[in-house]
């Protein structure tokens, strides 16, 4: 048997659900057993007990007890193969494998955005990917565009880097249907949009905010997620005069739901990978306004399965969101390419298969 322990941060979006999805998998298939070594405090039910260890949120403090903690674990237990995933745990895990004399592969799911981490954090941070890519034996890109990133970067030199998307397979489950949320959200069949993620500077929701102001009275914007910028985009909002149009709804763990009962799932973001709610949202049939950056072209073709406009730019926003929200018939067509495209370039069956071969070559079964 290969035993295999996936490595995370903090997470409660694409990350942890992805953990917990080849955990689910691929734990007791083909001769392997999958464990997860986590903080405890993940806001996200796992298929089985995490391993409890903490990887920092910060580039330097606090990996070294981390590295130990991961050391220890991979002593007691025996195992064959580490893979962790984002690049903090994707050092901590690799100098632990290196001194357990274990083999680890990483993948990564984002890239570092100076505007986001900013000054001295930024620059330590791209030191990092490069870093996380030449320690692992193998890393796993969930986009086009984060695998040219790393490739280009010459201290990521010899670093074995693939593309992998990570495919989501059938919708997710909806308990409640669009008449029960709409009535919850007290909007009726007026226009809304949805947005699903972390109230974090990376998801640039302040664009969104601002695009609503020009979008008509009736339109409503139902925001699922939490995150440290919440006063602030309250407080934007209300400058804005759309607070009594957006309703905050915090973090839900029956996103699905609100995303199958929205006229158009949105994101403002200035970088994104390959996000798992767009998939999610393609497979609910919900159509996907979005900013054209990241690996987001790489899942949603502008003006053929949903709409991609230029980051930082509300007006853009606003048009393509009118424009979908405006034209049914339109939005039908945008679900309908958007999820057939999906189907064929995004499969979980393959990226399982995938991962299952490269846990038991790095472990030599």
């Amino acid at each position: 048997m290969t035993r295999v322990l996936q490595v995370m941060g903090r997470s409660a979006g694409g990350i942890a659900r992805h953990v917990a999805q080849v955990t689910e998998a691929l734990d007791g298939r083909d001769g392997l057993r999958v464990d997860i070594a986590a903080p405890s405090d993940l806001p996200l039910d796992l298929p089985k007990p995490a391993i409890e260890v903490h990887i920092p949120d910060g580039p330097v403090r606090g990996h070294a007890a981390a590295v130990r903690r991961l050391r220890l674990i991979l002593s007691r237990a025996s195992y064959d193969v580490v893979h962790a995933h984002g690049l903090r745990a994707g050092i901590d895990g690799a100098l632990a494998a290196r001194r357990a004399g274990v083999p680890s592969l990483l993948t990564v799911h984002n890239l570092v955005q100076p505007e986001i981490a900013g000054g001295v954090r930024a620059r330590l941070y791209r030191a990092a990917e490069p870093l996380a890519a030449r320690l692992a034996h193998r890393t796993f890109a969930v986009s086009d565009e984060i695998a040219r990133h790393l490739r280009r970067n010459p201290l990521a030199r010899g670093a074995a880097v693939e593309v992998l998307y990570l495919g989501v397979g059938s919708a997710p489950a909806v308990a409640r249907d669009r008449a029960a949320v709409r009535a919850e959200l007290g909007v009726g069949e007026r226009p809304l949009i949805v947005t699903a993620s972390r109230l974090s500077p990376q998801k640039a929701l302040h664009v969104m905010l601002a695009a609503l102001a020009l979008l008509p009275e009736e339109t409503t914007l139902a925001v699922l997620g939490e995150g440290e910028l919440q006063p602030r985009l309250e407080e934007h909002a209300r400058r804005a005069g759309v607070d009594h149009r957006v309703l905050w709804l915090g973090f839900r763990a029956d996103v699905a739901d609100y995303v199958a009962a929205a006229d158009v799932f949105c994101l403002s973001s200035i970088w994104e990978g390959i996000p798992l709610s767009v998939q999610e949202s393609i497979l609910l049939g919900t159509p996907v306004v979005a900013t054209a950056v990241g690996g987001l072209p790489e899942i949603v073709e502008d003006g053929e399965s949903g709409r991609l406009v230029p980051r930082d730019d509300p007006a853009a926003l606003a048009g393509a969101l009118a424009e979908v929200l405006m034209d049914r018939n339109l939005a039908a067509r945008y679900a309908a390419a958007a999820r057939g495209a999906l189907e064929e370039r995004f499969s979980t069956v393959r990226m399982l298969e995938r991962l299952s071969a490269a846990y038991r070559s790095a472990g030599g079964r």
